[in-house]
């Protein structure tokens, strides 16, 4: 058995960047991870435009006590003419500011003189300051500057920042695939009836939908019979279809589990056990080169396991940027930083994985409470909880002090109520 450090420094020391890329139309790039750094080829606004409906002047020109002529009126789109000596233009909002105009006037700030002529009929109640409602060129995005930086997934803010600058594709990093599949002869589906001693497959699900949320392909290879041909079958079949696989159960050293030895029969085994808790034996290593992970049967520990190891190696192979979220190394451990509303002394030998909610108190402080059954075959604990609450062996906890929460959110992050 070897430290969480130990086995999550050999995980990720085998995530390297996948370098299959594939252009992605705008339309579909939401959530994936962007392949190469993406530059504004054009300034925004390309112009500078009115930033209110009203008129643009030469703030030089204008005294209150004149009325001015119309020379122009400039829409949205308009190419706007030179502004006529001793005249002002109508704009509205997004136009384009005229040459020689240096501000705009709100259309509330005017007068209208019925009594003057036609053409100048326009006074004002404020005066200009240079520059006022004016929006200039380059104000949000300068030609050449980064709209979005290699590594960095996808957001709606991101897709709408590309579109703003006219990129219509970009290069994406090509999801990997991962099968997965599950051991144990008492497991069925739900909608199927139950026999005695049987339970319900929740790993099955909880896998695809996980590996969904990251981005990648699950591969869905079903549930293994418990022989020791049927697990090299499935092990094989795993390894040709996919870039990664991960299984549940079939870990320990009983006679019905043979993960453990096809493995090592077909590949290698790094490490099969961790000082942690929940999900002590879980194992690292290879099937004819492709990666594999053995995770628990039990849900809990497979849902905490995969967190902490497989989620990380996935999002960094894939490309993804962010290693506050995918770093957990004993020296950022949970880079979250909360307070605790609970006593704890971690009075053993492994590193604990605690469940708890992050929340903010009414002094806009973080805070962590502690789910209350913290049995590993307590499945609802992951449901209800938002964070994994890493503590040291011997280390020891009283109501208020600071401790750290790693987020159990897909791409790592916090999710909290106030």
């Amino acid at each position: 058995m070897i430290s969480f450090q130990q086995g999550f420094e050999q995980v990720m020391a085998t995530a390297a960047v996948t370098p299959r890329r594939e252009t992605v139309s705008l339309a579909d790039a939401t959530g994936r991870i962007a392949a190469c750094t993406q530059y504004s080829t054009i300034d925004v606004p390309s112009c500078d435009n009115s930033a209110m409906d009203g008129y643009a002047v030469r703030s030089a020109e204008i005294a209150l006590n004149k009325h001015y002529s119309v020379s122009q009126r400039i829409a949205a789109g308009d190419k706007a003419q030179t502004l006529v000596e001793d005249s002002i233009a109508r704009i509205f909002t997004g136009a384009m500011v005229p040459a020689g105009a240096d501000a705009v006037i709100l259309q509330e700030d005017t007068v209208v003189d019925p009594q003057a002529e036609p053409s100048a009929t326009i006074g004002f109640t404020e005066l200009p300051k240079v520059g006022q409602h004016i929006r200039l060129a380059g104000q949000d995005i300068k030609k050449g500057a980064v709209v979005v930086e290699q590594g960095r997934r996808l957001t709606s803010g991101d897709i709408g920042l590309l579109a703003s600058v006219g990129i219509a594709e970009l290069d994406c990093y090509a999801p990997i695939k991962v099968a997965f599949f599950s051991t144990g002869d008492e497991l069925k589906n739900p909608g199927d009836t139950l026999s005695a001693g049987q339970i319900y497959n929740s790993n099955r699900y909880f896998l695809a939908a996980r590996i969904k949320a990251l981005g990648a392909i699950p591969v869905d290879l079903g549930c293994c019979p418990d022989t020791a041909e049927a697990t090299r079958e499935f092990l094989i079949n795993a390894c040709e279809q996919a870039d990664c696989v991960v299984t549940t159960g079939g870990m320990s050293v009983g006679e019905e589990d043979y993960v453990r030895q096809q493995v090592e029969s077909l590949g290698s085994i790094l490490f099969w056990k961790l000082a942690i808790k929940p999900g002590k034996p879980v194992a690292f290593g290879d099937i004819q080169g492709t990666p594999f992970f053995g995770l628990p049967g039990n849900p809990v520990s497979s849902f905490v396991t995969f967190h902490l190891l497989v989620r990380s190696w996935l999002l960094k192979t894939m490309g993804y940027a962010d290693s506050r979220h995918i770093d957990l190394s004993q020296s950022t451990l949970g880079a979250i930083a909360a307070k605790t509303t609970f006593d704890w002394h971690n009075r053993g030998k492994r590193l604990d994985f605690l469940r708890g909610c992050a929340a903010v108190n009414n002094a806009g402080e973080l805070t962590v409470e502690l789910y209350e059954n913290q049995s590993s075959g307590v499945l609802s604990s992951i449901a209800q909880c938002n964070v994994l609450i890493p503590v040291q062996p011997n280390e020891q906890w009283q109501a208020g002090d600071t401790c750290r929460v790693i987020a159990l959110s897909a791409f790592g992050e916090l999710n909290i109520s106030a």
